[in-house]
């Protein structure tokens, strides 16, 4: 389990609402309070147009439960990050298949300029220019990928 500032304990469900996990006394008692919160959020989900629900948080006055992923989380509310709490990073799809595609793309070039006659006809160093810049965006284009923040709530 990942720590984030404010940790106290968790506790990790199955679908059925069983405790899997915990590191905390009363850990059946929260699985209860978790079940009933996804039911009733699920049904208002539904009720809004929308398939079911990604997660909940329940804010206390001294400590607050977020529920996100099949993981209840228990924070300190004094102590906790908030940001770091509700937010992850995550890879931007789009960006991560065009970057793989265009490092595909640049080796089979490095290939066809190393090993075969297919790209004589360039100068020696002109045939590794195209597949060189390919390369840098490919991994510019990876790199990227994981660089925006996706709310986990």
């Amino acid at each position: 389990m990942r720590r984030v500032k404010g940790y106290i304990g968790h506790v990790k469900i199955d679908k059925e609402g069983k405790v899997v996990e915990s590191n905390v006394n009363n850990a059946e008692e929260i699985a209860k309070i978790l079940k009933f919160n996804v039911e009733k959020g699920n049904q208002e989900a539904k009720e809004l147009g929308f398939n079911k629900i990604n997660g909940f948080a329940m804010f206390g006055s001294t400590k607050s439960l977020t529920f996100m992923k099949d993981t209840a989380l228990l924070v300190d509310n004094k102590k906790a990050d908030w940001q770091e709490l509700f937010t992850t990073y995550t890879y931007v799809k789009s960006w991560l298949i065009g970057g793989i595609a265009l490092l595909v793309l640049s080796l089979i070039l490095y290939y066809l300029a190393i090993f075969t006659s297919y790209m004589d006809y360039f100068a020696p160093e002109p045939r590794f220019y195209t597949p060189t810049i390919l390369l840098l965006i490919s991994i510019f284009m990876i790199v990227l990928s994981k660089s925006k923040y996706s709310y986990r709530l």
